[in-house]
């Protein structure tokens, strides 16, 4: 292994070894000019060889050659995961350690630099091919760099950031072109058209053209322009990379219903060309205006040939400009006129007024947060800021939230998932964003978060099963950032000490912080915690649920309250008292190092002072708790430390703690409870009952509500699709309420603008929404991912940049930077809020005033109305049941016992109500268990369509079974009856043939009689005296085929024909051709007797009785 810096020391003094001046480190912010061609000079603007140079001289920057074995392993294929172009990745320590050290023979070097350092973390590795350029034999593998130090790999990362930044412009700078100033190469010069030429040669030309050429009279021209007669048109159409967005005005509502009339302003503005069809051009010169001065030759000659060293003292008189005459100045404004100028920006011509030019806002991302190997497969449930240093934020992870459901078919092992499973709480910095600073122990789940923010240094968590849990800090965000350095005794004493503890594991407890106090299990709610919220430092409360407020300002409580999924709500008090007896016993008892980092709070006990309890599940609560801002420090000190500086949190609270809260429930309800309190021992729970319901209009699960930070007494909240705005004592219906096209999962105030609040939805998109801008829709609309968002928040300081915080389904919390719209209030943003909520409650008020009012007037009308509707629903429903009563048909068991069962319609009143209240209990019970399982009805449908059909399917199938088994005989005997023939008595061949022979001889004619006629009709065809043999054959084989076809007899011997006639085998067949040559007369036979006639018939009998059955 090579170092490239031999002492450390050296770097930080500017020295090298040989004592020679050290060059500085090269750590220019690359800035992007605000033109292209105003860059002479490259290396001035940025040098990427002296940043590689600064790269290379970190002190602890290492380099290693890897081979191609080691690459692949660790996913660093030169070519395929690093190029020259994009060289830089980031590798865990372990994988380092436990694949690359050991090919590598100062493993044990590496190892001690990178003592204490925690395998989790991540290292910066970079492809470096030129440190290999300049030798000649290079060793086996890749030439890589790496770094050990964290200060030194964000100081790489600094610089690569600028590289990168520096090589994105440079290369989108060539691909850039703009239009120039045309550069005259001599081409004018050629041009003779203006220039009359005299030739004596006659020139012929011809002309074409489609219609005839007509000879116009003689006509005086006179100048006509585009402005005297419009007569052409030109289309200019931008480029199509540019894309409009149409500006929306602001909407106002207002209790108008008629709108003012729209006016129109137009300003007509002559166009710079005019239309080609009228555009005249004159070629006319003079000679004088061709005739160049001899003066100006001579002059320009004589100053080509000699030229004076030193310039003439005397001045050089200025010739004027040869006068031009009246046709040339007419040439040359009609030139000009006819110019086309497509890109002319005519604006300044007609307007002075300037225009305010509209951009669209877009989120820039700035960090992201992530540890898969902690958070796998878990949504982010909780987020809060630090409350004493920016740039901080403490995140839980959780495999469910209210905003999140799951498949019912999804089996879990919550015993598995809570005996194995970690519950992670991390703690993340701007300063970096590849480890966490810090790991907080949780014994279950954490669902939700709280910073103290009195005393930074205290965390409220609360978990799954509604257990509290507490982590004291200790001042250790205080010096997250800060380095130890060892004295050499001290380094060599530790190497030592590591040496000898190499078998145990390397745990970093620094970063881990364990819980300091846990509540009580009897003591806290039973269902997860939603919310945390603090009251102000001047109220608190007795054990019996009675409020007051301390009037000595010297006095400061920390009250605070939790809202739990099982309806409870729960008020704490961390005013511990400890007492100096107690301290000095437990450090009596331990030795000083173990005490020195022990948590005042150890061993300290939290239990509500005073709990209400409430019979539906509690999401958020609304009360007069404290609301914050925070006051940043001088611009100096944020630029000193960008990511991390000191704030300081601003209360806002109350004028009075009231005994009434403002409850949201997971079954979509919003209500006001009220509180009496108990005279009673303490610990005792309080049921307390809705004194005020507001306006049902959320769809669904209400999941989160949210405090105006500036304007505390209106609130939003959020349920399935539906976000609302309420005022606190107004509660008949929401300021406004808008429906969105998916569900809704989180929502946040702006922290520095009243009127902007900014809602997440579950298909990955964010909602900016502006008040006063437009409340019909969002002003901002980002898609951040294609999966649900579970949290969103904003940073509370404005410096350097204002910074919005989303959890998303990856279990990563993304940091985007607002645009600077979001940033800056307007003027009186807050009285114009407050003017626009006041504006809108009066606008509710007058409309319901003015629909009592038209109740009171038309009060016998409009109940008469109701009255008619209600009574032909109730007609319709009775209709409707008689018509699916007529449709019922008794079942097959009511058949076979007579009618035993009793139909719902034929049963008594109170056996029908009975099974009616059943179905109602079903439905309401089905409804809860849904809501509990956080099982949407819709989706559920969706999901069980398929089995559902599936299942009428086979019900259907078997009933079609049954009907076919009822009627299977018949079809069977039917079936039979076609296939199988009436059975035919068998008789004996021979007799069969005889009675065959027999019918037809009975009715055929006497063979004199058929000869007779056919010699008749013979002797009228002379041509058939002359019939050969082989055409005869060929007729007698065509009427087999025929009868073959018709009759369906035997083929077999026309086959055999075949074959013999393919194997040219037919010649070699005796047929008794000869006989048939023997040249008998046509003539008629002799008469045969009767005797001779019937042994003919017997012999024909016997050669039957020979054939075969299929020959028959």
């Amino acid at each position: 292994m090579d170092e490239f810096v031999e002492n450390p020391g050296d770097y930080e003094m500017g020295m090298e070894s040989g004592g020679i001046q050290k060059r500085r480190p090269y750590l220019k912010k690359f800035m992007q000019p605000d033109s292209d061609e105003d860059v002479p000079d490259m290396q001035k603007l940025y040098n990427v060889q002296e940043s590689w140079r600064t790269l290379l001289s970190l002190p602890t920057c290492q380099k290693v050659m890897i081979t191609d074995s080691v690459q692949k392993a660790l996913k660093i294929q030169v070519g395929l995961n690093v190029t020259q172009e994009f060289p830089w990745k980031q590798l865990q320590y372990k994988d380092l350690r436990d694949v690359l050290f050991e090919e590598l023979e100062n493993a044990a070097d590496l190892v001690k630099l990178f003592k204490g350092f925690n395998p989790e973390n991540y290292v910066l590795v970079g492809y470096c091919p030129t440190l290999t350029e300049a030798e000649e034999d290079p060793p086996e593998g890749d030439p890589f760099i790496f770094y050990v130090s964290s200060k030194d790999t964000k100081l790489a990362m600094g610089i690569i950031q600028n590289m990168e930044s520096f090589e994105r412009w440079r290369m989108q700078r060539r691909l850039r072109k703009k239009p120039r100033r045309w550069v005259s190469m001599g081409t004018e010069q050629e041009m003779t058209i203006l220039v009359e030429h005299i030739r004596d040669a006659p020139v012929d030309v011809e002309i074409q053209s489609v219609y005839p050429i007509q000879q116009p009279q003689h006509v005086a021209y006179e100048r006509r322009f585009a402005r005297d007669v419009r007569d052409g048109v030109i289309e200019l159409l931008p480029n199509e990379s540019v894309k409009y967005d149409n500006i929306i005005k602001r909407r106002i509502s207002v209790a108008v219903q008629v709108a003012p009339g729209r006016v129109t302003q137009e300003q007509q503005t002559n166009p710079t060309f005019p239309s080609n069809a009228w555009s005249q051009y004159l070629y006319e010169l003079d000679d004088a205006d061709l005739e160049l001065d001899e003066s100006d030759v001579e002059e320009e000659e004589g100053g080509i040939r000699s030229r004076p060293v030193t310039p003439a003292q005397e001045e050089v008189v200025q010739k004027p400009p040869p006068e031009m005459s009246d046709q040339m100045k007419l040439l040359l404004d009609t030139l000009d006129f006819n110019q086309i100028d497509s890109y002319r920006n005519d604006y300044q011509l007609i307007s002075t007024n300037k225009v305010v030019l509209y951009s669209t806002p877009f989120l820039q991302e700035f960090i992201c947060f992530a540890n898969i190997s902690k958070s796998d497969k878990r949504y982010v449930a909780s987020c809060d800021w630090y409350p004493s240093l920016s740039g901080l934020l403490a995140v839980s992870y959780a495999f469910s939230t209210p905003a999140t459901s799951d498949l019912a078919t999804h089996n879990v092992n919550f015993v598995q998932r809570a005996v194995l499973e970690p519950n992670p709480v991390l703690l993340w910095s701007f300063s970096d964003n590849l480890n966490y600073k810090l790991e907080f122990e949780a014994p279950f789940e954490v669902t939700k978060l709280s910073f103290c923010p009195f005393n930074g240094d205290i965390l409220i968590g609360g978990c799954q099963n509604g257990l509290l849990v507490l982590w004291d800090l200790q001042g250790r965000c205080e010096h997250l950032e800060e380095e130890e350095y060892l004295t050499p005794a001290q380094a060599k004493y530790r190497a030592m000490i590591g040496e000898f503890l190499d078998w145990t594991l390397d745990i970093n407890e620094e970063v881990v912080v364990a819980p300091s106090i846990i509540s009580p299990l009897e003591s806290s709610p039973t269902g997860a915690i939603t919310g945390i919220y603090w009251l102000s430092r001047h109220f608190y409360l007795n054990n019996f649920g009675k409020v007051f407020t301390d009037t000595d300002k010297r006095n400061h409580h920390k009250f605070f309250i939790t809202c739990a999924f099982d309806g409870t709500v729960s008020f704490w008090n961390l005013d511990f008292e400890t007492s100096k007896k107690e301290a000095q016993q437990r450090a009596k008892n331990l030795p000083k190092e173990l005490t020195q980092n022990e948590s005042v709070l150890k061993n300290k006990t939290i239990k509500p002072v005073y709990s209400l309890s409430y019979n539906e599940p509690l999401t958020g609560i609304i009360a007069d708790t404290s609301v914050f801002s925070i006051q940043t420090p001088s611009p100096k000190t944020i630029y000193n430390s960008p990511a991390n500086y000191p704030i300081t949190m601003v209360a806002k609270n109350p004028p009075e703690l009231r005994q009434s809260i403002i409850l949201s429930t997971y079954y979509g309800h919003i209500i006001r409870v009220e509180w009496q309190g108990m005279y009673s021992e303490a610990g005792a729970k309080e049921q307390v009952n809705s004194t005020a319901n507001f306006a049902m209009v959320h769809d669904g699960p209400i999941v989160a509500v949210s405090k105006n930070p500036f304007y505390p007494e209106i609130f939003v909240s959020i349920g399935r699709s539906v976000f609302a705005l309420w005022k606190e004592d107004y509660h008949d219906s929401p300021i406004i309420w808008r429906k969105r096209p998916c569900e809704l999962t989180a929502v946040a105030w702006s922290e520095s603008r009243p009127a902007v609040l900014y809602i997440t939805r579950s298909d990955g998109i964010l909602e900016a929404w502006d008040i006063l801008a437009r409340d019909d829709d969002a002003v901002l609309t980002e898609v951040l991912g294609g999966g649900i968002i579970t949290a969103v928040t904003e940073h509370r300081p404005s410096l350097p940049s204002k910074i919005l915080g989303i959890g998303d389904y990856n279990s990563s919390i993304r940091m985007v930077k607002l645009p600077h719209s979001f940033d800056v209030p307007l003027d009186n943003e807050l009285a114009k809020l407050v003017k626009y909520v006041l504006r809108q409650i009066s606008r509710k008020q007058s409309i319901r005033a003015w629909e009592q009012k038209y109740y009171e007037l038309n009060k016998d009308i409009i109940e008469a109305k109701r009255e008619a509707e209600e009574e032909a629903r109730k007609e319709m429903e009775r209709l409707e049941r008689e018509q699916q009563n007529t449709r019922k048909r008794p079942s097959d068991a009511e058949e076979e016992t007579g009618g035993k069962g009793k139909k719902l319609g034929g049963a008594p009143y109170n056996e029908r109500m009975a099974q009616k209240f059943d179905e109602l209990n079903l439905n309401r019970m089905m409804t809860i268990l849904m809501s509990r399982k956080q099982m949407d009805p819709e989706k559920l449908a969706r999901e069980t369509a398929l089995e559902k059909e599936r299942l009428s399917y086979e019900t259907a199938k078997k009933e079609s079974h049954a009907r076919l088994l009822q009627t299977v005989d018949d079809d069977v005997a039917t079936i039979r009856s076609r296939i199988l023939p009436a059975e035919i008595p068998d008789m004996q061949r021979s007799e069969m043939i005889a009675e065959r022979v027999k019918n037809e001889l009975a009715m055929a004619q006497s063979y004199e009689s058929v000869c007779e006629e056919a010699f008749e009709k013979l002797k009228n065809f002379p041509e058939l005296k002359s019939v050969d043999y082989i055409e005869l054959l060929e007729r007698g084989m065509q009427r087999r085929q025929l009868l073959d076809q018709s009759l369906g007899g035997n083929t077999d011997r026309l086959l055999w024909y075949k074959e013999k006639l393919r194997d040219n085998q037919i010649f070699e067949c005796d047929f008794g051709v000869d006989l048939l040559y023997n040249r008998r007369p046509l003539g008629p036979f002799p008469k045969v007797s009767s005797s001779e006639e019937s042994q003919g018939v017997e012999a024909e009998i016997k050669v039957l009785e020979e054939v075969e059955p299929e020959d028959v």
